[in-house]
């Protein structure tokens, strides 16, 4: 490569990195997005959590796992969000004690791997490193778990190996993550009136800030009531 064209590649990085930044401080309120393993099933839905998340006024900070990045997962993700018109950028650095300046951790379609090593509470993976980094600092957590441990879908796993996914994802819910769908120690459901045709500003009110709420794609909400979800900065994710 000669002088000219690595001035022109020094440029090109400078001037995207400058643009990064410039994205960034555009958005109050970062989410923190981890996405693991190389299942292309679970991409619409995540590609639908992500564009009710932008929506929403979060700017979305992604990161991919070991086997997300060596897998189709990685630019399909990317291909998928430049299709629906979300802007996001890509780091995928490791957090860095003391961190505060997202708002919270959402690790869509966590692969069966991560569960039981978060629940297990091994760190040797980004996605682990970045649940707990979050846990450590008070941050929100959000999981939507993928087919293999999800009560309402079937996979080739046996029944004794789905029942252990589930646990670790109940052990989840205790650490303070929530896990869309699961449920908590005391019975109370995660999922927010994920039945109603209509979310009011009564139902919303209902919710902490922050919280995720997890709603039907068919559902409507009322415009009070996504103002109120945009005043809490409750997370919408459809089903």
């Amino acid at each position: 490569m000669d002088q000219h064209s690595l001035s022109r590649l020094l440029d090109q990085i400078i001037a995207e990195l400058l643009a990064q930044k410039k994205q960034q401080q555009t958005h109050d309120r970062i989410m923190k997005v981890v996405i693991s393993g190389e299942d292309l099933v679970t991409l619409p839905a995540t590609l639908d959590a992500l564009s009710a998340l932008a929506r929403s006024g979060y700017g979305l900070s992604l990161a991919f796992s070991w086997s997300a990045s060596h897998s189709s997962l990685r630019p399909a993700c990317l291909n998928g969000l430049a299709q629906r018109g979300i802007t996001a950028w890509q780091d995928d650095s490791e957090p860095v004690p003391g961190d505060t300046s997202f708002h919270g951790v959402y690790l869509p379609a966590l692969s069966s791997n991560s569960l039981s090593k978060i629940a297990l509470g091994i760190r040797d993976n980004l996605v682990c490193r970045w649940a707990f980094h979050a846990l450590g600092l008070n941050k929100q957590v959000i999981v939507t778990p993928n087919a293999e441990y999800r009560s309402d879908t079937t996979c080739a796993f046996s029944a004794a190996l789905r029942a252990r996914l589930m646990s670790y994802a109940a052990t989840l819910v205790e650490y303070g993550i929530t896990v869309i769908g699961q449920t908590n120690s005391n019975g109370g459901a995660q999922k927010a009136s994920g039945a109603q045709p209509l979310i009011t500003l009564s139902d919303v009110r209902q919710h902490r800030a922050g919280e995720a709420l997890h709603i039907d794609s068919r559902t409507l909400i009322t415009p009070a009531a996504r103002d109120e979800i945009q005043r809490r900065g409750i997370v919408v994710i459809p089903n």
